[in-house]
């Protein structure tokens, strides 16, 4: 299934999750990120190749209109959708060429109509460009309501837990709105595996390799608590393929 990536950007918490509440209810969105204001939002697209941004117009610091006008700039820049309470901002709005205008509070047949819009446009490009995979370089972590960009070079593993995922640093673990397969997918394979499907480690930061009994295996982690993930018996083949075992 097609997937459109969403990055919110609201300085109000409230208005964050009202817009979440509303675009959940869409499978093919796939909100992987907030931020609370402009200059966060700005780093995190620099990084991470959002389709649209959600984008509140009223911040501090930096304003909306100037994020947008600064997104213009770079090589590939995701649609703006403006979301805001104030209508007089619609002329400048559409003058750094925002993809949509929407008013709070959210009317969800509008927002219907720019997500329909927006199926249209994007997959119509991702269809262009399907033989042009490129693989991730950061993911954001959320933690403490604050999204990071995380290099794949510092993830040592990402895990399920409780219908929840979570990466794992050497010493951290930050929240992801990425599911194990959507990482597993767009992670380069010749670094990350996926012993089982409840974890995909980072290749590199294997420490060691356990025998186990009835044929397992498990793999000891460099990270702070050298962490212990299994290894399922159908993947035991993959992995001595990887580590060159006999």
């Amino acid at each position: 299934m097609e997937f459109i990536k969403v990055l919110i950007v609201d300085d109000e918490y409230p208005a964050r999750m009202e817009l979440r509440y509303h675009l959940d209810k869409y499978k093919d969105i796939k909100i992987i990120g907030e931020a609370s204001n402009a200059e966060e939002a700005y780093q995190l697209i620099c990084a991470l190749d959002y389709d649209v941004i959600f984008l509140d117009i009223r911040m501090p610091e930096m304003d909306g209109l100037e994020l947008a006008r600064r997104l213009r700039s770079l090589a590939k820049s995701p649609k703006v959708v403006f979301v805001t309470a104030y209508e007089e901002h619609a002329i400048e709005a559409f003058g750094v060429k925002a993809f949509d205008y929407l008013l709070k509070p959210i009317d969800e047949e509008r927002l219907q109509e720019t997500v329909e819009l927006l199926r249209q446009e994007i997959f119509a490009q991702e269809h262009k460009h399907n033989n042009q995979k490129k693989y991730l370089q950061i993911v954001p972590g959320e933690k403490n309501e604050a999204t990071f960009p995380i290099h794949v070079h510092d993830i040592f593993y990402i895990y399920s837990e409780n219908e929840n995922i979570f990466i794992r640093t050497y010493d951290q673990k930050f929240l992801t709105r990425f599911t194990l397969r959507d990482l597993e997918n767009r992670l380069n394979p010749s670094q990350f595996f996926r012993p089982h499907r409840c974890y995909l480690i980072n290749i590199e930061k294997v420490k060691e390799i356990r025998p186990g009994f009835h044929g397992n295996y498990y793999l000891i982690m460099k990270d702070k608590e050298q962490s212990e993930i299994p290894v399922s018996r159908s993947n035991v083949r993959k992995l001595k393929s990887i580590f060159h075992l006999l």
